[in-house]
This record gives C-alpha cells, sequence and structure tokens, in this order.
C-alpha cells in the first residue's frame, strides 16, 4: 500500500477547556437489560422487532429495535423550530456481552447540542467518549445506573465510544446499542453487507444433516467483525457457528456451518450474519430439499478420501486452511463419517490440532462414487498452531456409528500432506509483552500480568523463571512491560526490566520502576533498583513502560502521559517523554536539559522503540485517541506535538510523524513493539494491538523518513517484535509467540530480499 507523504492527515486540537456543559450526571435505578420477547422469523424493515437474534435477545431491552444492518447516523433534528437548538437525545445501552469492538460511530454537527444518555446493566461500567470535545468525557456509572450529559460539539466528527473494563485478566470493550431517541426504522440508512453460498447449490437435494459453506461481504464503512451466523427454518434456529475466519483487514469473511437435523422436504433456509455487538450484518435465504437420512448399510472397514489443500509446494503462513474430502463407502447416511481430526505428525507421537468442520456439500464426489445427490463429504479447518519449516499434516477420520478410527483405503494409516511454513507458533504464553533477543540466540520475554521473566532457548522454553517480580500491579495498562539486555551482554550478562509497582493499601499503581538482574545459568540474580519512582497513572491508562539500549549505550524509556494529556507539553515532567539514562540510573551530562533525563516531549503513550541499524536513530510508535496512531523518528531535544497537535501539523517547532494511521474513516491500528532486522534495514517493522498483524513500513531516503510502502506479514503480531542472532524473527500476541525467517514472509509478499 502506498503510503505519499502529501496524504497524510493534519489535524490541530484547539487548546483544551471545558467547553461542554454538563448539565446533570444522575444515578438512577432503571429496568435491566433482561430478557426480550420472543421473535418471529419474518425480516423486514418495516418490522424490525421481529427479527430472529437467537440467544442474544435475552441481552437485549424488549423495546429495543433490531436495525436491518450496521449503520451510520445522519439525520435532521426533529424540532417545530429549526433556529432554536434542540437537543438530540442519544440513547446508549450497555449490555453485559465481552466483545473486543469499538461500537458503532454516531457523525455529530458542529455546535449542535447532543444530551447522551447512559444506562447500565448489571455491572459498573467506566465510559469514556474519545475525540469530540475538548476534553475526553469520562462517566462513571454504577450496576442497573443512569447519567445523562449535554455536550456540545466544537467541530464535527464521530463519537467513538469505549467501556474499559477487566474481565477475567482480559481487556475489552462491551458491547454498546446507540439508537437516537424517537427515530423511526426510515431514518435508519443501511449499509448491509452480503451473505452469499457457496455450496450446496440453490435448489440441491441434501442430507437432513450436513454443512453449508459461504461468506459475508461486509460494509466497507465499518471495521466491525462478522462475528456468528445463524441458520433458521420455519421460525426455529437449527444451527450457528462462531468459526467465521477473516483476517482484520479483510472485507471478506469465510464460514462453515453444520446444520443438524433440519426437518425433511422443500424449505428455505434463512441465514443472518451478525456483527460482534449483535447488530445484523446481511441475511440471505436458500432454497433446499431436506432428505432424511436411512439407516447404514454394511460398513466397509475403510473410506475414501483426500486433502485437497494446502498443496505440498506453497510456502504458507499461519493460518492454513485444510479441506479435501473423505466418504465411507456403503453408507446411506450423509457418507458414515462421524469427525474429521487434523494432527501434526501421526497419532501415536505427534499433536492433535483440530477438529474439522465436516459434512461440506461436494456434488463431484456424489457423483464419481455413485452416491446419492445428498452426499456431503467436505471437511474444512483453520489450524494456527504449528511450528515453522517442515510440516506433516495427518487426517484421521472416525466411523459415524461405531466412533473407531478408520484407516484410508489404499492409504496407510492415514491421508497426509507435507507442507512448508514461513511462519510458526512457538510456545502458547500469557500476555508475553516484550521480548529481548540475547547474543547466543536465546530469547528473554516479559509476561506482562503474571511479573514472570522467561526464556526461549532453541525455540524451547524452560521451565523455570528467569525471575519473578512480586509487586507489580496488574491494574489495566499496567504491569511487566519492558525488557532490555545490557549493550555489553556477553561481558555484562545484565538483564533491566520495567513494571508498575502495586499500590497495596489502594490496589492502583504506585509508580514505575526499573530493575536489574544478573544471569547466571538462566537464573536472575543479584536483584538491583536502578531507577524508581518513575511516573504511572491513577486511573487506568498510559503507562508507556518500553526500554531499550541505543547504539550509545545508553537506556532509553517510554513514559505515557499517565492520563494527564497536558503533563506530555511540561519539560520539567517525565509524563508524556522519553527518557535517557546511562545504565546504572545516572543522568547522561549531554543530555538535552542539563540534570533532567527528558531527550523528547510531546508524547501520548508510546509502546514500542527501536534503533535503525545504519543510522541508529530512534523510532517509536505512538498510540493515538481512538486514531492518528503514529510512527515517528525521535530526536533529542524535539517536541512531537501532544496534546495540542496530532498527525502532520507543519508546525514551527513540533516534529511530524513519519506516519499516520487511524484518521477516520480508516481503522485505528494501536501500533506496539517495534523493530528491525539487519537484512532490511530499510524495513520498520511493528505490532499493531488492534489492526493486527506484523506491519512493515519500507522506509527511503537518507534519513529513513519518508514511507514508501507497507506490508503485513504476518496476522499473528499484537505486542513486540525482535531480531535474534540465530536469524529468527520472533513476535507475539496476546497468548503466542511466534517465529519465521524475514525472507519467507517478505516471499510471500512477492518482495524479496534486497
Amino acid at each position: 500500500m502506498e503510503r505519499k507523504q502529501d496524504e497524510r492527515v493534519t489535524h490541530r486540537v484547539p487548546q483544551r477547556a471545558f467547553l461542554f456543559l454538563v448539565l446533570a450526571i444522575g444515578i438512577a435505578l432503571l429496568v435491566s437489560c433482561g430478557n426480550g420477547e420472543e421473535q418471529s422469523d419474518e425480516v423486514s424493515s418495516e418490522t424490525l422487532s421481529r427479527t430472529p437474534i437467537a440467544s442474544s435477545n435475552e441481552a437485549l431491552a424488549p423495546s429495543l429495535p433490531w436495525l436491518p444492518c450496521h449503520t451510520h447516523i445522519s439525520v435532521e433534528r426533529e424540532t417545530a423550530n429549526p433556529t432554536v437548538p434542540t437537543p438530540e437525545v442519544i440513547n446508549i445501552q450497555m449490555l453485559e456481552r465481552p466483545y473486543r469492538i469499538v461500537p458503532n460511530d454516531i457523525v455529530l454537527e458542529q455546535n449542535r447540542p447532543y444530551r447522551l444518555v447512559v444506562e447500565t446493566g448489571d455491572e459498573w461500567h467506566s465510559l469514556r467518549v474519545y475525540e469530540l470535545f475538548d476534553e475526553d468525557l469520562d462517566l462513571n456509572i454504577p450496576p442497573n445506573g443512569r447519567a445523562e450529559v449535554l455536550v456540545l460539539p466544537k467541530r464535527p466528527g464521530v463519537i467513538v465510544i469505549s467501556d474499559a473494563r477487566y474481565i477475567v485478566e482480559t481487556p475489552f470493550y462491551s458491547t454498546i446499542t446507540i439508537v437516537p431517541e424517537g427515530m423511526t426504522a426510515s431514518s435508519w440508512q443501511p449499509s448491509c453487507g452480503r451473505l452469499s453460498i457457496s455450496s450446496p447449490p440453490a435448489g440441491a437435494s441434501v442430507s437432513t444433516t450436513f454443512a453449508l459453506e459461504g461468506s459475508v461481504e461486509k460494509p466497507s464503512d465499518t471495521d466491525l467483525k462478522i462475528a456468528r451466523i445463524d441458520a433458521w427454518i420455519d421460525g426455529a434456529q437449527i444451527g450457528s457457528t462462531t468459526r467465521v475466519h477473516s483476517s482484520p483487514r479483510d472485507l471478506q469473511s469465510e464460514f462453515v456451518l453444520s446444520i443438524q437435523d433440519a426437518p425433511a422436504g422443500a424449505h428455505t433456509l434463512l441465514l443472518l450474519a451478525y456483527f460482534q455487538n449483535n447488530s445484523l450484518a446481511a441475511t440471505a435465504t436458500i432454497p433446499l430439499d431436506f432428505l432424511p437420512n436411512t439407516p447404514h448399510r454394511s460398513l466397509l472397514p475403510g473410506y475414501l478420501g483426500t486433502i485437497d489443500l494446502p498443496a505440498e509446494s506453497d510456502l504458507l503462513s499461519l493460518p492454513v486452511t485444510v479441506q479435501g474430502w473423505v466418504v465411507i463407502p456403503g453408507s446411506d447416511k450423509g457418507t458414515g463419517v462421524g469427525s474429521v481430526e487434523i494432527w501434526n505428525g501421526p497419532r501415536e507421537t505427534g499433536k492433535f490440532l483440530t477438529e474439522a468442520t465436516y459434512g461440506a456439500y461436494r456434488p463431484d464426489i456424489a457423483q464419481a462414487l455413485d452416491h446419492p445427490p445428498f452426499t456431503s463429504s467436505g471437511f474444512f479447518a483453520h489450524v494456527s498452531d504449528l511450528p515453522g519449516g517442515q510440516v506433516d499434516l495427518h487426517v484421521y477420520v472416525r466411523d459415524g456409528q461405531s466412533g473407531d478410527y478408520v484407516s484410508p483405503r489404499f492409504r496407510q494409516p492415514a491421508l497426509t500432506r507435507r507442507i512448508a511454513m514461513a511462519e510458526g507458533k512457538v510456545i502458547d504464553a500469557a500476555w508475553p509483552v516484550a521480548l529481548a533477543a540475547a547474543p547466543d540466540g536465546r530469547i528473554f520475554f516479559a509476561e506482562l500480568l503474571t511479573g514472570n521473566i522467561r526464556i526461549l532457548e532453541n525455540g524451547l522454553l524452560l521451565p523455570n523463571p528467569f525471575a519473578t517480580l512480586e509487586d507489580v500491579s496488574n491494574y489495566w495498562e499496567s504491569g511487566l512491560t519492558g525488557l532490555a539486555l545490557h549493550p555489553d551482554f556477553a561481558q555484562q550478562p545484565y538483564v533491566f526490566a520495567m513494571y508498575v509497582v502495586d499500590n497495596p493499601d489502594t490496589g492502583l499503581p504506585l509508580m514505575q520502576r526499573v530493575v536489574r538482574y544478573r544471569d547466571e545459568n538462566n537464573i536472575g540474580q543479584e536483584y538491583s533498583v536502578v531507577i524508581d519512582n518513575l511516573p504511572a497513572t491513577t486511573t487506568n491508562r498510559h503507562n508507556g513502560g518500553r526500554i531499550e539500549f541505543g547504539p550509545d549505550g545508553k537506556l532509553y524509556i517510554s513514559i505515557g502521559d499517565i492520563d494527564v494529556p497536558d503533563l506530555a507539553q511540561d519539560p520539567t515532567h517525565y509524563a508524556g517523554s522519553i527518557l535517557r539514562f546511562n545504565p546504572d540510573g545516572s543522568i547522561p551530562a549531554d543530555n538535552p536539559i542539563p540534570g533532567s533525563a527528558v531527550y523528547a516531549i510531546g508524547f501520548r503513550n508510546v509502546f514500542g522503540v527501536a534503533f535503525q541499524p545504519e543510522t541508529g536513530s530512534l523510532y517509536a510508535s505512538e498510540n493515538g485517541p481512538g486514531g492518528f496512531d503514529e510512527i515517528n523518528k525521535v530526536d533529542a531535544g524535539k517536541n512531537y506535538g501532544w496534546p495540542d497537535y496530532m498527525g502532520v501539523t507543519r508546525d514551527e517547532g513540533i516534529i511530524d510523524p513519519i506516519a499516520v494511521f487511524g484518521t477516520w474513516p480508516q481503522p485505528a491500528y494501536a501500533p506496539t513493539g517495534v523493530g528491525f532486522a539487519p537484512a532490511r534495514k530499510d524495513l520498520l517493522l511493528f505490532c499493531a494491538y488492534r489492526e493486527v498483524g506484523l506491519h512493515a513500513l519500507q522506509l527511503g531516503g537518507p534519513a529513513y523518513v519518508t514511507v514508501e510502502s507497507e506490508m503485513v506479514l504476518s496476522k499473528n503480531c499484537m505486542l513486540d517484535v525482535t531480531y535474534s542472532s540465530d536469524g529468527w524473527l520472533y513476535y507475539s500476541t496476546i497468548s503466542a509467540i511466534y517465529r519465521a525467517r524475514l525472507e519467507d514472509l517478505l516471499r510471500l509478499q512477492g518482495n524479496e530480499t534486497q
């Protein structure tokens, strides 16, 4: 994707002041979002409340209408006198479903009053409205509570609403349904997706138990994902799947939906696709003739089948789509197959990966085997747990009646396919937020929530932690956030870690601290505090917490604005800055401000720092407020604008980013870890928490500040990336660590190593 200099977005935030009027923030008991009334199966723009919504209706208020599709709101204010600034009321209902989403957006007009009415369900909600006003709007609402706030936007824009809570050690955005008060169905302009069925064809005769394949092409004006597909016949739900495969950037999502015990006879199958927030994304109908199942005839001791994908000659990345067909000859009930299993290696010595979705309609196989027309013999699976290099996939089949494993006829002991993986999963890990590569090939990594520092050696996890920090605060964006190795690690084997210290009296963060261990046979010894009393948030956001040694031997540290944005413009305060220390924690004499560790100011929340191996320049990723995410080249003594500036400003005294993401309506990235690889010094690699993937910016010019192009090298990077001396790139998600050869990832993109 081309990213030219003149296409970047310029945005200046006005001086921050309280320019919106808070009329009332009331808290009162409210009828809970409980059981909805029973719905019928009719789909009509005039009777939206009758759309069948399956299990999700238990979480919706009975009076809440179901919209035909994802929508943006842009309607005229209903008032008798247009000159009178009558507020338009927007109800925001807080449901209790744990989805990581940003809710539907509302486009607001400038200088027009709006009343936000927030009603909660059975939990506390910490609600924040971003970007639109001169100050972020914060509401803390108790269970079954209500709050009303009158707001007056000072510029046109889009409300971005976040409900940030912490459930089962996993942060998420809860579902938020937005309905303007007094509006009718005709007031909503639907932006519908398209649901299509690839097999079986319309009118086909199929077994009453089979699998249906299709795809949903979602609207381009939303970054919500397709979360599930439901199937209905005669007002009854007969199938549902949440196994919908799509990358964060894909507009098209593929699915395989198992239909169980459909009623025999000719019927029209109704399909409903839903977004993550339970709003309806697309619908489709398909007529099918369901033939009743008949008992098994004599079963033969084997089956026929093949693996269609993946091909042996392909170089693959994760996840891998495995699909093919199997059938037990002699059966009249479907194919006689009960289940299909995918293994890495033989069952006796290998690893079980997943049970495939089985029963996709394959008329070609039915015809070739002279089977009845309802033969359904295809299987389909997405596999994410594979190592890099050569992998032997094995497919095993269980008999549908006995449950026994059966062997394929003419092939023993299973269907197999040897494939080549450009990347692979190394281990499952709990929030491996920071990675650091030692000269001997070992990878040290920090677990955000546990306080553990652990080691990978030759791709294997050592059984004992290198060290465990006991007083780590895991309050929202806190934890063990940073890790770095001494620049002369071979002679001075010191491991540096940065973490948020817990206040045992309040449960809130107390401060941030940098500590040091000496590596002795993979165990941390000689614990010492290097830097203490660094700023930490007292709310729940913006600690920063990344550390990295530069080619000058100094330790660079990122500190977020600790949720007090104005501090980022105060050079006497460490918040909102990148700091520079000596390895012993003292302040270098050549820092931009004598006696101060401040190296550069004007940052909101930097969560990735790395040095370009040729120039030694520092690059940092910065998270914006629901957008305006940045990649910055950081120079000593410079100001990077936050909170007064976002994106490209071209104002004197403010350093512009080299790349900006999330300028509406494009999606925000939430960039995290940053890294370089010696083989391609022109590629800046970074992970993204929201636009999940290992991204690469190809930099040009002698100073490497011009972005020539952008690539996504992998779909498996959310937290950090580092290059190891053994030639592997290691990168992490919230649940695993992966590795790949950079040249293999580039070959998949058609961009060979230069």
